[in-house]
C-alpha cells in the first residue's frame, strides 16, 4: 500500500502544474540565452568577448550550444512526460464532459448556475417540450430530455469541441517536443559518450581527419556549413562540436557554378546569390537552382540556405618590399587566399599565411571629398588581409590596401598591424611620389639603408658646402660620424632611439640641451640626403628647388620610418594585381522532425482557436411539477461566463415567456 502511494505521488507530481510551469521557464530562460548568445562559435571567439575564465564557465554549462547540452533535452524530455501525464490524467474527464448532458443537476443545483430564472407557465411540458426542442435544434444545440421525480428537463448543449481545443493544446506540445528532440543532437552525443564518435580538434586536411571524426550520410539530424569556391564541388559538411568539429558525409555532391554579389552605392553587399547544382550520389537526379538568402533549395528532409560569402582563393601578384635592405629589389610573388608561402631573409625565416582578400572597404569620406563629391562615404579600395610568423610561432596580423588613398590632402600607402586578433590595428602611412607610387619612399629608405653610399654623399657634401669645407678635416670626418650614427639610431628604433640614447650617455641637466641638437644634427642628415637622392634623380638641381610637395612629402616619410620599428617583421608586401574568386557560404540542414513540428504548431493553432473562439453553451429547462401549477426554471452558464452568454440566456428567456403565456413572472440574473 505504500509503495503504491508512493508511485501515487510520483504521477500527480509529473503531471502537476508546477512541474510544468518550472519546465517552461527553464526552456524559456535557454531561448532568451540561445538568442542573446551567437551560438555554435569557435571557442576562440568567446575567449575574446568574455575573457579565459567567463568562456570556460560559459562552455561547461553550455551556453555556447545550449539548444544541444543535455541538460536542455532531458529538460524536454521531462515536459514531454509530464505533458502526457496531464493528458492521460484529463482526456478522460474532457471525454466525459463532451458527453455529458448534466440533465440529472437538480433544482438546487440550477438556481445556483450564473444564469437562472423562474417562469410560471400554464403550458404543460409535453406541449412545450417539442417546440423548445426544435427551437435548440435550430441554433445548433444538441437536446436530452430526462424524467426524474421531480419533474422534466430539458438539457441543451452546444460548442462541446470547446474541450477538444484542451487536448489539442496538450498534444500539440508533446508533439512539437518529440519533433525537436528528433532534430536535436541526442543520437551523436550518445555515440560520444560511448565512445563511437570522436570530434576533431586539429585543422588538418580533410584526408587526415580523424575517421571518428566523419560522420555517416545515415546520421538522423543534423545542421552544418561549408564554404565551397566558385566552379567547385563538396559533399560534406562541417558540425561544430564543443571544442572542435565532426565532417558529415552527404548523400549528394554540391557543385557552385557561380556566385554573384550585388552592392549598393556605399559598397555595402545588397545580395549575394549562388548558382547551385545538386548531384544525387545514388540516383544520379541533378536539381539545380539559384540560391538566395531566405530562399533555401529543399530536397527531402535536407534544407541548402544561402548563408555567407567570403573569399575563394583569390590569386595574388605580389612584390615584396625588405624594409631593412641595402638596395631596392622587391621580391615578385605569385600566391592565393588561403595560401602559406615560405620566405627567407637576412633577418630570419618566415611563413606568409594569406588569410582574406576584400574588394570594397568602406570609411567615411573626408569633408573636402564629401563636399565635392556629395558623398558620406569613400571606398578605399582592395585590400588583403594576411599573416607574417616566424619560427618561434609568434605571428604579426596585416591588412593592406592596395591603391594610395587621401589622408588630409595628401596621398599615403597604408598597412596595418596588429600583435593579437583582440587588439587594434596600428597604421603604417607611406607617403606616395607625385606618381601615386612607392618609388621615391622606398629609394629614401634604402638610401638610409645602405651605410657606404649614405655615408659617401654626406662625406661629398660636406667637402663641396661653404661651411663645413672650411672646417678641418678631422672635424668634417667627426660630422659625418655623428650624422651616421643619429642615422642609425633613427632608422633602429626611430625618434625614441635618439632620446633614449641621450637619457642614458648624458647627465640629466644636459639632455634637454644635447637632445635638442642631436634632433637638429639628424634632421640636417635626413634632408641633405634626400635633396642628394633627388639631385641624382634628375627631379631638382639645388635645394632651392624643393616644392611644397617635396618639403610635406619629407616630413611624411620621417613620420613613416620613425613608425617602422613598431611594424614587425621588415616587410612590406603591395599588392600589384588580382584575379577575384570568391565563394559562397552554405548551411545544410537535415530536419525529420521538421514535419512533426509543423503537425505540432497545426494542431497548437487548431487548440488555441478552439479554446478562445469556440465556447461551451449549456441551457437547461426544467418543469418543476412539484408544486401546484406548471413551474419552470430555465438556468445557463457557458464555460467562461461571458457577458454573450447573459444576453443569450435573456433571449432564451424571453422565448419561453412568449411559449408559456405567462401570468405571473419572477426571475432572477446573476
Amino acid at each position: 500500500m505504500h509503495k503504491i502511494s508512493r508511485w501515487r505521488a510520483l504521477y500527480d507530481f509529473l503531471g502537476s502544474m508546477n512541474l510544468a510551469v518550472t519546465l517552461l521557464v527553464m526552456l524559456a530562460i535557454a531561448s532568451v540565452i540561445g538568442t542573446v548568445v551567437k551560438q555554435s562559435e569557435p571557442f576562440q571567439n568567446y575567449v575574446i568577448k568574455f575573457g579565459p575564465f567567463w568562456a570556460e564557465v560559459f562552455d561547461k554549462l553550455g551556453i555556447f550550444n545550449i539548444y544541444s547540452t543535455g541538460w536542455f533535452v532531458v529538460v524536454i524530455l521531462f515536459l514531454i512526460l509530464s505533458t502526457s501525464v496531464c493528458v492521460i490524467r484529463h482526456v478522460p474527464v474532457f471525454v466525459r464532459d463532451m458527453k455529458s448532458f448534466a440533465e440529472k443537476l437538480s433544482k438546487n443545483a440550477l438556481l445556483h448556475q450564473p444564469n437562472h430564472a423562474e417562469i410560471a407557465c400554464k403550458t404543460s411540458a409535453e406541449q412545450l417540450l417539442p417546440t423548445l426542442q426544435a427551437q435548440f435544434q435550430a441554433e445548433g444545440y444538441k437536446t436530452k430530455v430526462h424524467q426524474g421525480e421531480q419533474g422534466i428537463t430539458l438539457a441543451a448543449k452546444k460548442g462541446s469541441f470547446n474541450r477538444i481545443g484542451y487536448f489539442l493544446t496538450h498534444v500539440s506540445i508533446i508533439v512539437i517536443l518529440a519533433g525537436a528532440v528528433m532534430d536535436s543532437n541526442l543520437l551523436l552525443k550518445y555515440r560520444v559518450l560511448t565512445g563511437q564518435a570522436e570530434p576533431e580538434t586539429r585543422s588538418v586536411p580533410l584526408s587526415e581527419v580523424n575517421p571518428k571524426a566523419v560522420l555517416p550520410p545515415d546520421n538522423l539530424s543534423f545542421r552544418g556549413s561549408v564554404t565551397i569556391p566558385e566552379g567547385r564541388k563538396a559533399d560534406f559538411v562541417f558540425l561544430p562540436y564543443d571544442r572542435g568539429y565532426f565532417v558529415q558525409i552527404l548523400p549528394f555532391e554540391l557543385i557552385v557554378k557561380d556566385f554573384h554579389i550585388d552592392y549598393y552605392d556605399t559598397g555595402m553587399p545588397k545580395a549575394y546569390k549562388t548558382q547551385l547544382v545538386l548531384k544525387d550520389k545514388q540516383t544520379g537526379e541533378t536539381i539545380e537552382k539559384t540560391l538566395e538568402v531566405n530562399h533555401p533549395l529543399i530536397y527531402g528532409n535536407y534544407a541548402i540556405y544561402q548563408s555567407s560569402f567570403s573569399d575563394g582563393g583569390t590569386r595574388l601578384n605580389l612584390k615584396l618590399y625588405p624594409l631593412a635592405a641595402a638596395e631596392m629589389q622587391p621580391v615578385e610573388m605569385k600566391t592565393a587566399i588561403n595560401q602559406v608561402e615560405k620566405l627567407t631573409t637576412n633577418r630570419g625565416s618566415y611563413r606568409l599565411e594569406f588569410n582574406d582578400f576584400k574588394l570594397h572597404n568602406i570609411v567615411p569620406a573626408e569633408p573636402e571629398e564629401e563636399q565635392a563629391t556629395g558623398k558620406k562615404m569613400h571606398n578605399n579600395g582592395p585590400k588583403i588581409v594576411y599573416k607574417i610568423r616566424n619560427k618561434q610561432g609568434i605571428a604579426w596580423e596585416y591588412e593592406t590596401y592596395m591603391m594610395p588613398n587621401k589622408q588630409q590632402g595628401r596621398w599615403f600607402f597604408i598597412s596595418g598591424v596588429r600583435n593579437a586578433v583582440s587588439e587594434p590595428y596600428r597604421y603604417l602611412f607611406l607617403p606616395a611620389d607625385e606618381k601615386h607610387s612607392l618609388n621615391r619612399f622606398m629609394a629614401f629608405l634604402t638610401l638610409l639603408n645602405n651605410d657606404q653610399k649614405h655615408l659617401h654623399l654626406l662625406a661629398r657634401y660636406i667637402k663641396t658646402d661653404p661651411d663645413f669645407a672650411k672646417l678641418p678635416i678631422k672635424e668634417q670626418a667627426m660630422q659625418v660620424q655623428l650624422w651616421q650614427n643619429l642615422i642609425k639610431l633613427f632608422r633602429d628604433r626611430g625618434f625614441k632611439g635618439v632620446d633614449e640614447f641621450v637619457a642614458e650617455n648624458v647627465p640629466e641637466d644636459k639632455q634637454k640641451e644635447v637632445r635638442e641638437f642631436y634632433l637638429g644634427q639628424l634632421f640636417m642628415a635626413l634632408q641633405t640626403l634626400y635633396v642628394q637622392m633627388l639631385k641624382q634623380q634628375g627631379t631638382i638641381k639645388n635645394r632651392e628647388d624643393l616644392s611644397d610637395f617635396d618639403k610635406q612629402w619629407f616630413e611624411d616619410a620621417l613620420l613613416a620610418i620613425n613608425s617602422l620599428p613598431a611594424y614587425g617583421p621588415q616587410i612590406f608586401l603591395k599588392l600589384d594585381s588580382f584575379e577575384l574568386i570568391e565563394a559562397t557560404g552554405l548551411q545544410v540542414t537535415k530536419s525529420p522532425g521538421k514535419d512533426i513540428v509543423y503537425l505540432g504548431s497545426l494542431m497548437l493553432t487548431l487548440g488555441v482557436f478552439l479554446l478562445f473562439y469556440v465556447r461551451q453553451r449549456r441551457i437547461w429547462v426544467h418543469f418543476d411539477q412539484s408544486v401546484s401549477g406548471q413551474h419552470v426554471i430555465l438556468a445557463g452558464k457557458d464555460n467562461k461566463n461571458t457577458p454573450e452568454m447573459e444576453k443569450e440566456f435573456k433571449h432564451w428567456q424571453q422565448r419561453l415567456q412568449a411559449l408559456c403565456e405567462a401570468s405571473s413572472h419572477r426571475g432572477k440574473t446573476a
